[in-house]
């Protein structure tokens, strides 16, 4: 039913529906009282955990040290959509400060509030899909379906009955439609609605067709604690990255540098990673000197892009992105 066009409406007030019935049970779990039981009582053994555990007020991961900010990719405050539209053509990133302050994910309704998510997940019970391990080029990465809970007890709040689990990350998720309600604590920023410029000539996404023209932005949700990490790559889009909670660095490559980022090509199953760099940016620095010795010469730009902040990607552009903390981004992606 979820996939079947032209039923959003439907679903989304069965969602809420649920939700309402959620909170209602866990209401009264907390206050003490008690229902008649349907079917079966509960054990101890298979009694429902979900409100067990406790959860601070906002995430509060240590944050990494950001590097230092050599050549920084220019700033500008509360643009208007009539200036990002003159910027477009120079098809340069841009960091734009003082854009998001007005989403309800950063007062009433705060993201930055484990509470909040739980209750936005049926208390932590939804499923959800996450990458294990800090990176998809990393040996060892894999993926996993999980309750909500079970992530934020795991990764994101490090419950010290879970001991060392690692780092898992929600990543390109389009958490939105599988939650429709978190998708009215935001809004599409009006930079989406202009007019972008096309792949330069001569750059590698100039070469491929063009993606279908969008109707809508695309949102994904990217979710997840300190260390996690999106490797060198390329998107076919132009994008526009919030920061919701947390910071983020990001590093970017104009479309001209790519032979100095050693592009991979076609791998095992015929899966096209021409779009991803072989290149660990900040990793071990001698053996990245001698595996890809032109790759320190590519000209780059970089930031640690902040709470309330959001940077415009170019389409074609590369970028590397790791997260500082506890970090919640929203991209949204258009043509």
């Amino acid at each position: 039913m979820a996939g079947a066009p032209g039923r959003e409406r439907m679903v989304e007030e069965l969602l809420a529906a649920l939700q309402a019935h959620v909170e209602e049970e866990d209401q009264e779990e907390e206050g003490g009282k008690t229902r008649p039981p349907r079917k079966k009582r509960k054990t101890n053994k298979d009694k429902d955990t979900t409100r067990e555990t406790f959860f601070p007020m906002v995430l509060q991961n240590p944050c990494l040290p950001p590097p230092c900010e050599t050549y920084p990719i220019p700033r500008r405050s509360a643009l208007s959509m009539e200036q990002f539209g003159n910027h477009l053509p120079s098809a340069q990133p841009l960091v734009i400060t003082q854009a998001l302050r007005h989403w309800p994910a950063f007062g009433e309704r705060a993201w930055n509030s484990p509470d909040y998510l739980l209750k936005k997940t049926f208390g932590g019970r939804r499923l959800v899909p996450v990458e294990v391990g800090r990176s998809y080029t990393d040996v060892g990465w894999g993926q996993s379906i999980i309750t909500f809970k079970e992530f934020m007890d795991r990764y994101m709040l490090h419950n010290p009955q879970h001991g060392q689990e690692g780092i898992a990350y929600l990543a390109q998720h389009d958490l939105f439609a599988q939650i429709p309600s978190l998708r009215n604590d935001i809004s599409v920023p009006d930079y989406c609605y202009t007019d972008p410029p096309q792949p330069a000539p001569g750059t590698p996404l100039a070469l491929k067709e063009p993606p279908a023209k969008l109707d809508e932005p695309l949102l994904n949700a990217w979710f997840g604690p300190a260390g996690t990490v999106s490797p060198l790559h390329t998107d076919p889009y132009h994008n526009i990255l919030c920061q919701v909670v947390g910071k983020k660095y990001v590093r970017v490559y104009c479309p001209e540098e790519t032979e100095k980022l050693y592009a991979r090509g076609i791998e095992e199953g015929g899966v096209d990673m021409s779009n991803t760099s072989q290149v660990d940016v900040e990793g071990d620095e001698e053996e990245r000197d001698r595996q890809f010795p032109n790759f320190k010469r590519a000209k780059y730009m970089e930031t640690v892009l902040q709470e309330g902040e959001c940077l415009y990607i170019p389409v074609g552009w590369w970028h590397y992105v790791r997260s500082l903390g506890a970090s919640f981004s929203v991209s949204f992606w258009w043509n």
